[in-house]
């Protein structure tokens, strides 16, 4: 299942989700104070899910096409500026491998995978605490100058986990934007189950009425909110 929700009716939401048929999944969130992360977010999961491999090369590739989409020298002077700082979004991306045993997460940013064995969490990547969503994190941007992060990382290792489905009795693999990776794991440090919770929505309708029910009662921020579960 996947949905998505923005954070008004009458805003564009600048989260992205894609599916491939052979077992990958991508989620990312476009930060909206950056000049059109909508597209930036859309491209990065259209090439994450076509070519799951994260590299460079990739990442230069994935930059070349958004300036495509833009003549700089045309844009009104004010939309020059932003669009020279870049525009910035999360990746989360995973793929399913071994006959759907094996799982490996790429996440560069505050979107979030979650394993579940029934309603227990087992692991999360690549933050396991509510506080962590609390600072800027680190995003990809259409500005190379501000990718230097990853120059001090090893990219097959720094930003990937690896996890199984092996042992597990129910397993389930949920991918989802921060908002509502942080009200999963605020709620699962109130000893409720959030899992439970993700396993009754099963229509958009339904995941709308979720997330606008949490937002209203306080336990969500009001921001784009994407889930994709693999029950």
């Amino acid at each position: 299942m996947a949905f998505s929700v923005p954070k008004r009716e009458d805003q564009h939401n600048e989260d992205s989700f894609r599916r491939s048929a052979t077992g990958v999944y991508a989620v990312s969130d476009g930060a909206s104070v950056s000049f059109d992360s909508a597209s930036w977010a859309r491209i990065l999961v259209r090439r994450y899910t076509r070519n799951p491999e994260f590299t460079r090369e990739w990442l230069s590739a994935a930059i070349a096409e958004f300036r495509k989409l833009y003549d700089r020298d045309n844009l009104p002077w004010m939309q020059q500026a932003s669009y020279d700082r870049g525009s910035f979004a999360s990746l989360l991306g995973v793929r399913i491998a071994d006959g759907g045993r094996a799982i490996q997460v790429l996440s560069i940013g505050d979107s979030l995978a979650v394993l579940c064995d029934g309603d227990r969490i087992k692991a999360t990547f690549p933050l396991s605490t509510p506080a962590e969503f609390t600072g800027s994190p680190q995003l990809i941007c259409t500005n190379p100058m501000q990718n230097a992060f990853l120059d001090k990382m090893d990219l097959a290792y720094d930003l990937v986990a690896d996890w199984t489905f092996r042992g597990l009795e129910q397993p389930a693999l949920l991918c989802m934007t921060d908002a509502l990776g942080h009200w999963l794991l605020s709620q699962r440090d109130r000893g409720s189950s959030p899992i439970s919770v993700l396993r009754k929505v099963r229509t958009p309708g339904a995941f709308a009425r979720f997330v606008q029910e949490e937002r209203t009662a306080g336990r969500m921020k009001r921001d784009d909110t994407t889930l994709i579960a693999l029950w």
